[in-house]
Parts: structure tokens; C-alpha cells; sequence
């Protein structure tokens, strides 16, 4: 077994020496940044979180062998944005992040990214099976071995601007202790928020969604989570055993969370206020950190009254089915698109709203929405989109729920790479981007973030009718999920976050096989453009071209900006690899003697791995201008003795009479020489000489 690559920035060979060969199936330990060793023969199955396994692990630091590793999945696009945060909260109460990174995984033959942890949490509360249980714990047991312990971790997300995630009695450890004594909570960081998170223990809002599409979440759905485990640990018996999350979700919005999780559970005094508090299904209603603070100081908090839901005085008929409450005929809406739209489109909906839902609020989001299904392109997805819309002001908060997928527009990036990543179907997500449909659902929400994220969506939009190569789908997919790896085929060994680790990833590829045919397809160009556009988008022109010489010179060009740009070591393979596709660029020049120089000196540089060295040979206006300008220059010399060479034959053609004239003319001259000199010399001799 292996750790192989991360492969390392390769140094610069000695004279003479060869670049070792790197084979990822050869060494005997897996090693994270050599000093933690992951032990893939001792899994720890009890600390396993669906498709994210964990593993024993040691260290050579002051953490030592009390560890255990978490191996995350290429499909569930890990939080590694928040690892810093992460690691700066102090609490003994919460799982210690002591390092993570990129480690190559023998049994996938890949690399993926891990997160090591001290193991001191202990056993968990329960299985992670057992979603739903009732486990009878005192009330004085919990105020003061979780409530206390739990709200010092929520307060330091809170500061840290970090939401959990993953609040609930399977992601909670006893710490070595008695069941109820002590509390730890587990991490967050393997998996994208809420992923691994059971509907139950989730705001009715974001249960609705497909886990991976509820979003990162905030700190007011932890407080929510915590209430919910709370009555789970508090309640002796469970008043939903046996039912689905859809009716669970049901009797939330019918009952409220506090009756559907305790039911006819009797509870009287601090902790009956505090779940109350907990677990108000009107987020604007439910308690703060500062609340829970205030509660625990003894001081008495007035009850706050939610909002009733509203209910129709007659029913609406939707599938055969009798709805009264408007967000329960919402969140079913999706189920059957062509009958919403006709419910729709004769006005029925409208009226339902109008006569039997004495709600001003929800008539007058209806008829925005109805005046922005005037404006929608007809034909194809018409009636989902239509439907969307309605969903939305019969209930303003629950997700998008668009043909087979549900989401909350945050969460939108995360579930499109792991549909992508499994290929599942993604056209409802293209559509989505396509048609814009959900602009306004952003637009009225009270998101931090919602111009961003409308921005990304507005761009996403446009690189998706584009046909260049840094477009398409493959870019939207990098910029609506900046935490994605590059997804390319070429890379489907490598867990790339990077363009240092895009270039050692290609170090290794061409250290195994010269014949790589290609290492640029529209992933890896959408990718390092969605990255650091200055690496290659001014030579996307020369690389989507035809012309052969252009494309090498191109990547290479490519190839050498990020080497420069990163002041990254040297790549002898790479360059290697395109000195195997170089003639169309040296047989470009028409002077010989420069073309073998060339060659001389690409070679000598592409030993060396020096890419900045290879592309500013060819980096000079100059070197194509001379060499141009010398061959029209030898073009006229050559026309001008081929032109001579066709007078002489003219001439030669007339036969004897060949250079008669012109030896005549010789021999005139040569006699007037000699005439000259013999004059002069009788000159001489007769005035001179005597």
C-alpha cells in the first residue's frame, strides 16, 4: 500500500540522472503529509458516516496513535474551506481537528481527501441506524451533561461565523463515559453540510430538500438540531415510530415540531421552555445563542407566539387528495407538474387563494408570480417551471423542488457535483440555470450571501450558452461549487484542488505513459479558468484552434504560466511529454540551421523540466518575423539566379553563335588595351629613352 502522489514538485535532475519513476501501488504506508500514518487494516466501523469510512490512525507528533481518519468521498465535496475555522475552536467538547490533506487510497487506487482527528470522543449515543428513537433520559442529566457543554461548542460556531451541520445523537459520543454523562460532539468537515443529517433533526424548510441540497445551513438550524435531540433523549416513548420522513415533515407543518417529536410526552418546568424555545418552526421566532444564555442565567423569557399557518375554509383537490394547508399542497406540487399547470392555467389555483385563504401575503405573491410564469418560454419544461413558481408563494421557504430534484439555492453547487460525480441525471440542474427561473425565489430570500450567489447563477448562465472551451456545463459546475475538485476523466485518480496540484498530477500521468494523448479537455481548461483566469484563458484562442503547432505551443505556454506564477520546481515529464508532440513546431521555420538549434536547445531545457525555458524560446515576436523575412529574402535571390540561369539557356539555345557579340565586344576592348600600351611605350621611347 501507498500514500503516492500527493505527487511532489519535482526537482530539477542532476546531470545525466533520471527522473524516478513514481508508482502509486508500491510503498507499505499510507502517510499524510509524513507525519500521520492511516492503518487501512484496522477500519473503525462505528465511526463510520455512510460512504465517508473511518480508519485508525497514528501520529508522529505530540498527538501519537490516539487518532482516527476519515476518508471522504469524491461525490460529497468535503469542507476544506472551513478546516481553519474549524481548527480554531477550543473545546473540549467537540472533535479535535489535528490534520487533513490528500492521501493516496489503496483499495480505489485514488487519492482522496482525509481529515484526522484525536479519538477521545468515544462511543457513540446511538447507532446511526437509529434515526428516529425515544431514549428516556432524565431531564437534570441533560440540562447539565449536554445543554451546557453544547452550547459552549454552538457559541464558538457562531463567533467563528461556522455552522455545524450535523447536530444530532449519532454524530454525539459519550467521551468514555456512562450514556448521559458526558457529551462530545463529532465532526462536521468530511461532507458537505446537512448531508449526512436525518430529516427529523432538520427545520422543516430544509428536510424537504434532497440532503445534499439543503445548503450550508446557519446557526439558528444547529439550535433547531439541538432541540430536536434533545426531545429524542428526552422522550420515553416515540409518538412517530414507524412513519416516513415525508410524514414526519407532514405533521410538522400540521402540528408544529415541539408536538410531533414529543407528542403527549409530559414535561414541566426549565427544560419544557427551553425545547419550546428550540424548536419554534418560525425560524424568526426561535431562540438565539443569546436566548439559550439568557434561559440558563434563570431569567424567564416571555413566550413568543409563531405566526399561525394558514388554512383554507374549503380544500383544493390535487392528485386526489384534499389539501387545505397551502405549504403541504406546495411541497406535492412537483409530484405531477401537468396537473398543477392546469390548476394553473384555469384559474382554480388563483381562486383557491383568493376565496378560501384569507392570507394578503400569500394572494400577493401569488400574483407575482403568476404575471412571472406570463413572461416564461412555453413549450418544454413550461409546467415545471410554472410550478416552481406557484410552489414558492404558497410557501415561501421550502426548497425548490424542479422535476426529480429538491434544493435550497445554496446547496444548488454541492448537489449538482455529487449528481454529476454518480451520474445521475443533471438536466434538471442545467435547466435551472438555463431558464433562471429561480432568480426570484433568491431575490425575496433573506440570505447574507443572495447577491453572490444570483451573480454565480447569472454567470453560470451565460458560459453555458457559450461554445468556447473555458464554457459549457463543465464551467458552471466550478462555479457554482468553488470546492469541487477537477472532475476531469484525465484526472479521475487524483484529487485536484489546485493548479499546483492539476501540474503534479500531470507530472505523474506523463511519468507513467509518454503516449497521454491529451491532458487539456474542457474540465481541466474549465477548471484552471474558474480558478485563476491568467493561467489560460489569453491562449484559449491558439489552443481551440486547428493548427497543430499553435495548440503545443499553447499548452505548453499554459504549462510554463502556472509553473512561473506558483514558482514551482521543474517538470521533466511533462515536458517530456510535449517534446513527443513537437515537430509541427520546429518544422514550422523554413531555416534548417535555426530549426536544428531549436531542437538542440528544447531538448537540453525539457531535460532540465524547464517549461518557463521551452515556451520563452518561442516567446519572441522577432523569432518568426527574421526567420519570414530571411526566407523572402532568399526567395528574391534564388528568382534572381533563376532567372539568369534562364537567359544563359535562351542564349546557349542559339548554338555557335553563343557569345559572339560579347566576345567581340571583349576582344575590342582587350585591343584597345593593348594599342593603348604600345603607344605608350614608343612614347616613352622616343622622348624619354633617346
Amino acid at each position: 500500500m501507498t500514500d503516492k502522489p500527493e505527487p511532489t514538485k519535482t526537482k530539477k535532475p542532476e546531470k545525466g540522472q533520471k527522473t524516478p519513476e513514481k508508482d502509486l501501488s508500491g510503498d507499505k504506508d499510507i502517510v499524510l503529509n509524513g507525519n500521520y500514518r492511516l492503518i487501512a487494516e484496522e477500519p473503525l466501523s462505528y465511526l463510520d458516516k455512510g460512504k465517508i469510512k473511518a480508519y485508525r490512525a497514528m501520529g508522529n507528533t505530540q498527538h501519537g496513535a490516539n487518532l482516527f481518519a476519515l476518508i471522504c468521498d469524491k461525490s460529497m465535496t468535503p469542507r476544506f474551506q472551513s478546516k481553519t475555522k474549524y481548527m480554531n475552536i477550543s473545546n473540549p467538547n467537540l472533535c479535535k481537528l489535528v490534520q487533513s490533506g490528500k492521501i493516496f487510497w489503496p483499495s480505489e487506487k485514488q487519492e482522496r481527501y482525509c481529515f484526522v482527528y484525536e479519538d477521545t470522543i468515544g462511543q457513540p449515543i446511538i447507532k446511526r441506524d437509529d434515526k428516529n428513537p425515544a431514549l428516556g433520559w432524565k431531564p437534570e442529566n441533560i440540562l447539565s451533561n449536554i445543554v451546557d457543554p453544547m452550547v459552549t461548542v454552538l457559541k464558538e460556531f457562531r463567533n467563528k461565523e461556522l455552522s455545524h451541520g450535523e447536530i444530532w445523537p449519532g454524530n454525539m459520543f459519550d467521551g468514555g463515559s456512562k450514556a448521559g454523562q458526558k457529551i462530545n460532539l463529532g465532526e462536521c468537515l468530511s461532507s458537505p453540510a446537512s448531508s449526512n443529517m436525518p430529516a427529523l433533526y432538520e427545520p422543516i424548510e430544509r428536510a424537504l430538500a434532497d440532503p445534499m441540497g439543503r445548503g450550508p445551513g446557519d446557526i439558528s438550524s444547529d439550535i433547531y438540531a439541538l432541540g430536536a435531540s434533545l426531545a429524542v433523549m428526552l422522550r420515553s416513548e416515540n409518538p412517530m415510530k414507524g412513519q416516513t420522513d415525508a410524514q414526519i415533515i407532514e405533521h410538522k407543518i400540521e402540528k408544529g415540531s415541539y408536538a410531533t417529536l414529543l407528542g403527549k410526552e409530559r414535561l414541566s418546568g426549565a427544560i419544557l421552555e427551553l425545547l419550546r424555545g428550540l424548536l419554534y418552526d418560525d425560524t424568526a421566532q426561535r431562540w438565539t445563542i443569546d436566548d439559550i444564555e439568557a434561559w440558563q442565567d434563570g431569567r424567564r423569557l416571555s413566550p413568543k407566539q409563531s405566526p399561525k399557518r394558514a388554512k383554507a375554509t374549503r380544500p383544493i383537490m390535487f392528485q386526489d387528495k384534499k389539501y387545505t394547508r397551502p405549504e403541504l399542497l406546495a411541497k406535492d406540487l412537483f409530484h405531477d407538474a401537468d396537473q398543477a399547470a392546469k390548476l394553473i392555467e384555469n384559474n382554480e389555483m388563483d381562486q383557491w387563494v383568493d376565496r378560501a385563504i384569507e392570507d394578503k401575503l400569500i394572494k400577493s405573491r401569488l400574483e407575482q408570480s403568476l404575471q412571472d410564469i406570463a413572461g416564461y418560454e412555453r413549450g418544454g419544461s413550461y409546467n415545471n417551471r410554472a410550478t416552481v413558481a406557484v410552489a414558492h408563494a404558497l410557501y415561501p421557504d421550502c426548497c425548490v423542488q424542479y422535476k426529480s430534484v429538491s434544493f435550497h439555492p445554496q446547496g444548488f453547487g454541492k448537489y449538482l457535483t455529487q449528481s454529476y460525480v454518480e451520474s445521475k441525471n443533471i438536466e434538471p440542474f442545467v435547466e435551472t440555470i438555463r431558464y433562471s427561473f429561480i432568480a426570484p425565489i433568491i431575490h425575496e430570500s433573506n440570505m447574507l450571501d443572495k447577491s453572490t450567489l444570483l451573480s454565480n447563477f447569472e454567470l453560470s448562465r451565460n458560459y453555458l450558452n457559450q461554445k468556447s472551451l473555458n464554457a459549457g456545463f463543465e464551467r458552471c459546475l466550478y462555479i457554482m461549487d468553488p470546492e469541487a475538485p477537477c472532475l476531469s476523466p484525465i484526472l479521475d485518480k487524483y484529487y485536484v484542488q489546485t493548479s499546483m496540484d492539476m501540474m503534479n498530477a500531470f507530472e505523474d500521468i506523463c511519468q507513467k505513459s509518454l503516449k497521454a494523448t491529451i491532458l487539456f479537455d474542457r474540465h481541466v481548461i474549465s477548471f484552471l479558468s474558474a480558478k485563476d483566469r491568467q493561467n489560460i484563458d489569453p491562449y484559449l484562442s491558439e489552443l481551440s484552434t486547428n493548427d497543430p503547432r499553435k495548440k503545443i505551443l499553447a499548452q505548453l505556454k499554459i504549462l510554463a504560466t502556472i509553473q512561473k506564477r506558483l514558482n514551482l520546481d521543474y517538470y521533466p515529464a511533462i515536458a517530456q511529454w510535449i517534446l513527443k508532440s513537437f515537430d509541427p513546431v520546429l518544422s514550422y521555420f523554413h531555416d534548417s540551421k535555426k530549426s536544428e538549434t531549436l531542437k538542440s536547445k528544447v531538448e537540453k531545457l525539457a531535460k532540465e523540466g524547464n517549461l518557463q525555458g521551452m515556451a520563452a524560446l518561442f516567446d519572441s515576436p522577432n523569432l518568426y518575423g527574421h526567420d519570414v523575412e530571411n526566407f523572402f529574402q532568399a526567395k528574391k535571390h534564388y528568382k534572381k539566379l533563376e532567372d539568369e540561369k534562364k537567359l544563359i539557356e535562351k542564349e546557349l539555345a542559339k548554338g555557335n553563335r553563343y557569345g559572339q557579340n560579347t566576345g567581340r565586344q571583349v576582344a575590342s576592348v582587350i585591343s584597345m588595351g593593348f594599342a593603348f600600351l604600345i603607344m605608350g611605350f614608343s612614347i616613352y621611347k622616343t622622348f624619354l629613352g633617346g
